[in-house]
């Protein structure tokens, strides 16, 4: 197995949006997610497509068909996440900002302009 170099890749999730821009997640075995404490009250979870411009899905878990997602995320101060071990296997991703109960699949959208967040992976 060949392993790309580390990458740093800065996403933003747009004002009033839930939804960030697309990473390329393929090369990758491993991935931190470093957000700004003006992350408004959500979790995160995770959007996935085999192309970068095509339809994303909700990255779901095998046994409870809930969202892939990151839970109790701070509000308070800058936080780095490890992301799950199922988005290693998506060719896409984007972060989606999500319900904070675990099976709702409501988006809850970021204020106080374009979030700002980075993507560490290797």
């Amino acid at each position: 197995m060949i392993q790309q170099p580390p990458a740093v890749v800065p996403v933003t999730i747009a004002d009033n949006a839930a939804v960030s821009g697309a990473f390329r997640m393929h090369e990758f075995i491993v991935g931190i997610i470093t957000v700004p404490a003006t992350w408004v009250a959500a979790n995160m979870g995770f959007q996935v497509c085999d192309t970068e411009d095509g339809t994303y899905s909700i990255l779901r878990e095998d046994a409870t068909d809930q969202p892939v997602q990151i839970q109790n995320m701070s509000t308070s101060a800058v936080r780095s996440y490890r992301m799950p071990a199922a988005v290693m296997a998506a060719l896409w991703v984007k972060l989606w900002s999500k319900s904070a109960t675990a099976a709702t699949e409501t988006d809850v959208n970021q204020t106080g302009g374009p979030l700002s967040i980075t993507v560490m992976l290797k």
